[in-house]
């Protein structure tokens, strides 16, 4: 995970991104990244100093980042490599919208595919290496968990970001992503409702198979 953040700033459209409102965390798949990534740094410091586990506010944390991490990763990964196999024009930009593309101008845009091997560390990495965490290392989700916490964390969540991507869009005149930008606001309201009730299923699903 550190590789593929470490590979943002190389990659064409980082110079694009970097200056629009909201740089890359307009993305779902690097703030699901940087969960993971946050998550997995904190059950690192847990392991290495077993006296954190005294404080409570630590624990707290520790669970909250796993409810919204493990969903979040799980969504991203599902939805990414769907529509990347089957749909990619809804979420690959072509190449010529990219600064310094514009001079050759095509009438059938290619799209921008990341290197496979970035690709895996931004799109498989967080939700495998959370998944085996918590399938090994961490208790069961709790009823409270399922049926409370979560799903009022990750509805407030999905307004957040459905909020932080509509007002990043009105600057940049562009959604970070292209089925984003080509639907109305109403089917982008349907959109993260979908993304937010696939989250709370998958985090429901995951703690089933758990032992």
């Amino acid at each position: 995970m550190a590789y593929a953040w470490s590979k943002i700033g190389s990659l064409p459209f980082d110079d694009l991104i970097s200056k629009q409102k909201g740089g890359h965390l307009q993305f779902l798949t690097i703030q699901a990244l940087v969960g993971a990534w946050a998550y997995m740094g904190l059950c690192l410091v847990w392991d290495l100093f077993p006296g954190v586990r005294q404080l409570g506010l630590v624990r707290f944390i520790k669970r909250m980042l796993l409810m919204v991490a493990l969903p979040l990763a799980f969504v991203v990964t599902c939805i990414y490599w769907t529509l990347y196999l089957f749909f990619p024009t809804l979420i690959l930009r072509p190449e010529d919208s990219f600064a310094g593309a514009q001079d050759s101008p095509s009438l059938v845009p290619k799209l921008f595919r990341p290197p496979l091997h970035v690709d895996m560390a931004m799109h498989i990495a967080p939700f495998a290496t959370v998944l085996a965490d918590f399938l090994v290392f961490e208790p069961k989700l709790s009823h409270w968990h399922l049926n409370k916490s979560a799903p009022i964390t990750l509805l407030l969540y999905g307004v957040l970001y459905a909020c932080w991507v509509e007002y990043c869009s009105f600057y940049n005149g562009v959604f970070p992503y292209p089925f984003l930008t080509i639907n109305p606001p109403g089917y982008r309201a349907a959109v993260y409702a979908l993304v937010t009730a696939l989250a709370l299923f998958a985090l429901r699903l995951l703690n089933r198979l758990h032992a």
